[in-house]
C-alpha cells in the first residue's frame, strides 16, 4: 500500500514537472526555464520580522524554478515553484506580467500582484554566452506578514529571444 502511495506521489511530481517545463493546453511556448537564484535580501523590521532578524542577509531559493512562457501575441506568463513546492502561474494567481524592454540578448518583464508583490525579471546572456536571469523583488502590503526586498541571480536554459515580441 505504501508503495502505491509513493508511486502516485512520484507520478504526480513527474506530471507537474512536465506541465511546468512543457507547453500547456493553451499552446504556451516556453521561452526559457531558470533555477537556483541566489543573492541578497533586506528584511524589513515590521510585521512578523523582529529587529534582530531584520536587515541584509544572503538569500537563495534552493531548487527554485522559474519558466517564462509566451501565452499569446505579446502576452507572457511566469511560472514558478512556491515555498510549498507548488507550481504557480503569475497570471493564474491574479498577477500581471508585462514586457518592459527587450534587446538582442536581454529582456525585462514586470510581475505585479496588486497590494503584495512587484518583481522585475531580467533574462540575459552574459559575455561568455551563458543564459542567466536576475530577480529584483519587493514584497509587502497589509496582507503580507513578511516584508522584504531582494535581488538574486540564477542560471537558465537557452533563452529564445525570437519568441519575445515588443
Amino acid at each position: 500500500m505504501t508503495l502505491n502511495i509513493r508511486l502516485l506521489q512520484m507520478l504526480k511530481k513527474v506530471f507537474l514537472l512536465l506541465v511546468f517545463l512543457g507547453s500547456s493546453l493553451t499552446q504556451a511556448q516556453p521561452i526559457t526555464s531558470c533555477k537556483n537564484p541566489e543573492g541578497y535580501a533586506y528584511y524589513h523590521y515590521s510585521g512578523q520580522v523582529s529587529k534582530a532578524n531584520s536587515g541584509f542577509t544572503k538569500d537563495k531559493i534552493t531548487g527554485g524554478m522559474v519558466t517564462l512562457q509566451k501565452v499569446g501575441e505579446k502576452q507572457y506568463d511566469i511560472l514558478f515553484v512556491d515555498a510549498n513546492k507548488q507550481i504557480i502561474s503569475a497570471i493564474g494567481d491574479g498577477g500581471l506580467v508585462m514586457l518592459l524592454r527587450k534587446g538582442k540578448t536581454d529582456a525585462t518583464f514586470v510581475h505585479y500582484f496588486s497590494g503584495k508583490v512587484v518583481e522585475l525579471y531580467t533574462f540575459w546572456v552574459d559575455a561568455e554566452g551563458l543564459p542567466r536571469y536576475d530577480l529584483v523583488q519587493s514584497k509587502g502590503g497589509d496582507s503580507m506578514p513578511i516584508h522584504k526586498s531582494s535581488v538574486m541571480v540564477g542560471t537558465c536554459t537557452q533563452i529564445k529571444f525570437d519568441l519575445i515580441d515588443f
